[in-house]
């Protein structure tokens, strides 16, 4: 089995077929849907995606995303939770133009305990005109790690030549994801793939992910293609593709 742990798909365009082609073709069961708050920003909010994996529970997982400016961003993870039944967070700071350190964060990531839900953290590189580079630094993460360390963080767009897999070795709270910066470099240093498992030094809190959506479903072939290749064991595999995103999100 094969969950695509990082996705988007965007309210307006309808296209759907494509995005669950793309999934067919590159060989993926399900994927993780995401969105980000607020709605302004252009992307779809949480009803949104409710509304997707009702249409497609077999093929979508859900999750909801807040803004800590918004005095109602607490009902509104009750809401995405309870009532809709997403089953994790994501915040993307340097879109979001807010800093994963602000406290406002706290409550936030207190209800997420509560939950036991993770919150999915864009870091590196991101190509919007407005967004703020200086809230993209991975380094946060280990930081809410040290002040949170019951809440269950992921490092989105991992950087296998970075800190990244190292706060996975040090922390047991924080996760990382392939999307698009592990495969890239895999694919450019095959040889990676055994350093980068002795970097996390464990194989259980690395998950598959490819920033798939309507208008680029092929993402998630190209992006699999490469740790397919890895030199790993199958239960390895097993674990990345799809044994820890399950094990995380508790599906059985």
């Amino acid at each position: 089995m094969i969950i695509d742990s990082h996705t988007h798909i965007r309210a307006g365009n309808n296209n759907i077929s494509s995005f669950l082609k793309g999934m067919d073709e590159a060989g993926v069961d399900m994927s993780v849907v995401c969105p980000i708050a607020p709605v302004e920003l252009g992307f779809m909010d949480n009803k949104y995606v409710a509304d997707l994996v009702k249409q497609y529970p077999d093929r979508f997982i859900g999750y909801c995303s807040v803004h800590p400016s918004d005095k109602k961003a607490l009902d509104e993870l009750r809401r995405a939770v309870e009532d809709y039944g997403l089953k994790g967070l994501k915040l993307h700071p340097p879109i979001q133009n807010v800093s994963l350190l602000d406290p406002r964060f706290g409550p936030i990531f207190e209800a997420c305990i509560d939950y036991d839900i993770p919150v999915l953290v864009h870091t590196g590189p991101v190509y919007s005109r407005n967004a703020r580079m200086a809230f993209a630094d991975s380094v946060d993460v280990d930081e809410m790690a040290i002040r949170y360390p019951k809440c269950k963080f992921i490092i989105a767009h991992g950087h296998p030549f970075g800190m990244d897999p190292v706060m996975v070795a040090k922390h047991e709270n924080v996760y990382i994801d392939t999307t698009s910066t592990t495969s890239e470099y895999l694919t450019m240093f095959p040889q990676l793939d055994t350093m980068l498992y002795d970097w996390m030094r464990r194989d259980d809190r690395i998950l598959f992910g490819s920033d798939s959506n309507q208008n680029h479903p092929e993402r998630a072939a190209s992006d699999l293609k490469p740790l397919r290749a890895m030199r790993i064991s199958d239960e390895s595999k097993e674990k990345l593709f799809s044994g820890n995103i399950k094990q995380l999100l508790h599906i059985k």
